[in-house]
């Protein structure tokens, strides 16, 4: 007798985004976080392009971008001497209000209906949590601790402590569910208790992004008083003394800075004021709201990302240096390929192999992703600012005209980076047959559209204006972009699919465009909006790649009453 179907242990971004996906399927969900409520210190302040489309699929894309920074407020990557003293580079980027009409116009590089959206986790979890809530079998709960687990064939069991305070012990109460999940950060329980371990790189040192590193919220509206240049999301100031990288956390006075600590400085909050004082480069009062240390300097992924029952997503899963911003990122991707396989293994539908897709898939997206982020780390972190880029006169100009050609460049290099987001692909999936053929390149910075099985579903603005994305249904979708489209001898192959895939949904999109992007007739696309396969033909192959998109055999047929969605024009 089981309590729920899953049970996912930590309420941040990646098991809220779970939660409230898996509620939109109808899987019943118990989340259990140790914190008292969502995060009160900012953090992950960078939604990319692929987490706004996940976020669009559950629906609360526009509600996240309406957060953060003012709509009107650019959202640019500036670097300084200090923020009152000397611009050395920027890198121009679009406020939210502008940032879909600017991605159709760079529809060549961010082929996109979401481009990235800066505003920090202290907004986005809030969201995450009402949308989780909203269905009626999904329970989220804070001061919640999960101290044990345990899996047999069919079950896993948690034993949870609830709502312990100073004055009362905890409560304890067992869960029971087919299976649970951990997306409880770094220091994962789960990860632990399951013997798994994470593998790479850990404690690389370098000048900046690479050590022990402190994280300040503060208060300070003077800041934009002070500085003679435009506002900036991201302030990376070079003083003499320092280095320090500034987000502007609300466009009105609120910032959260990260510097890196040296041995001779002490963490009290004179040292810090200190660093802040040294960052703005002039006096102005400000409020210290809180503060967190951290370690950077790691590009660490988990030996394994499943054990029977248990899952890790997210930080449990891969710790970054939060260069180019994808480790939540990351982790968003991971709920969003493990959601759809949770809930076809809940309701029988899943072939042997869906559950053991998830580290095919998602391992080697997590060390594509972490190396990435090293490359930004090394191209920040090592850079060596001259001596006289902090004094006046004609030799400072050029040292600042040297350092700023330089800035420039790795501003471009870490965050104009649609290649890292819309990239990912996994042609070596088992739920796939890689097509003949090389594939296009994986690159940081250019992202070539790409129909191949594997990869992200190419997107395009259809001609009434709509995105194509909003055609997919939320389980398979086929997608017929051929002009006759399906004929009455297709009709027993797509019943037979249908015993397969869940809630498959035709589409039938007659638009030339179209058809060139897919080159293909007929797209079986995924529930995360991968492609699973193409072809000109209904027939066996298709009803192959049916089967094996689910986990199945070639010759494994499921039994299912889910209908096929009628076609739309």
């Amino acid at each position: 007798m089981v309590d729920c179907d899953v049970i996912i242990v930590g309420g941040g971004p990646v098991g809220l985004f779970l939660a409230a996906e898996l509620g939109q399927r109808g899987i019943s969900v118990e989340v259990f976080d140790a914190k008292a409520g969502t995060s009160t210190h900012p953090a992950a302040n960078a939604n990319s392009a692929r987490t706004m489309e996940h976020f669009r699929r559950i629906g609360i894309a526009s509600t996240v971008r309406a957060l953060g920074l003012p709509a009107g407020y650019a959202t640019d990557v500036a670097y300084f001497t200090s923020i009152a003293g000397h611009e050395l580079a920027r890198l121009h980027q679009p406020a939210s209000q502008d940032a879909v009409e600017w991605a159709k116009a760079h529809a060549f590089t961010w082929a996109t209906p979401e481009p990235p959206h800066r505003c920090s986790q202290l907004y986005v979890e809030p969201v995450l949590l009402e949308a989780a809530r909203s269905h009626t079998q999904c329970h989220v709960h804070f001061s919640a601790r999960v101290v044990a687990f345990s899996q047999g064939e069919e079950s896993v069991s948690a034993t949870v402590e609830l709502d312990a305070t100073a004055d009362r012990p905890a409560q304890t109460r067992t869960v029971t569910a087919r299976y649970l999940i951990g997306c409880d950060g770094p220091r994962s329980f789960v990860r632990k208790s399951l013997g798994l371990r994470y593998a790479g790189v850990s404690g690389e040192k370098r000048d900046f992004m690479g050590g022990q590193m402190d994280a300040v919220y503060f208060f300070a509206p003077d800041i934009y008083r002070v500085s003679p240049h435009p506002p900036a999301w991201q302030y990376w100031t070079f003083s003499a003394k320092q280095r320090a990288l500034i987000i502007a956390v609300d466009g009105k006075g609120h910032f959260i800075m990260n510097v890196q600590t040296r041995e001779d400085e002490l963490n009290d909050d004179d040292s810090v004021r200190r660093r802040i004082a040294e960052a703005i480069g002039a006096d102005i009062p400000f409020e210290l709201k809180s503060s967190s240390t951290w370690t950077a300097g790691f590009t660490l992924v988990a030996d394994r990302f499943s054990a029977g029952r248990v899952f890790l997503a997210g930080d449990a899963a891969h710790l970054f240096t939060p260069t180019g911003g994808l480790g939540y990122n990351t982790g968003i991707e991971d709920a969003a390929n493990l959601a759809w396989k949770l809930e076809a293994m809940v309701k029988g539908l899943a072939g042997p192999a869906l559950g053991a897709s998830y580290e095919a898939e998602r391992k080697p997206a997590a060390l594509r992703n972490t190396a990435f982020a090293r490359g930004f780390a090394d191209g920040i972190g090592h850079v060596q600012v001259p001596p006289e880029a902090h004094m006046s006169g004609p030799a400072g100009d050029a040292a600042r005209e040297a350092v700023g050609n330089y800035l420039a460049f790795h501003a471009t290099a870490e965050f104009v980076i649609p290649g890292v987001h819309l990239g990912t692909r996994y042609e070596q999936s088992p739920l796939i047959e890689t097509e003949a053929g090389p594939a296009v390149p994986d690159s940081a910075n250019l992202y070539v559209p790409c129909a191949r099985a594997g990869h992200r579903a190419p997107h395009a603005w259809l001609e009434e204006g709509r995105s194509l994305y909003d055609r997919f249904g939320p389980g398979f979708t086929l997608l017929c972009t051929g002009r006759e489209g399906i004929n009455t001898r297709d009709d027993a192959v797509l019943h037979r699919a249908a015993s397969v895939l869940p809630q498959l949904a035709i589409q039938h999109v007659d638009e030339p465009a179209v058809a060139a992007l897919y080159g293909a007739a007929f797209v079986l696309i995924r529930p995360d909006q991968h492609v699973a396969w193409r072809g000109d033909a209904l027939g066996d192959e298709f009803e192959a790649a049916a089967r094996r998109a689910m986990g199945h055999a070639t010759a494994d047929v499921v039994s299912t009453s889910e209908p096929v969605c009628p076609a739309s024009t």
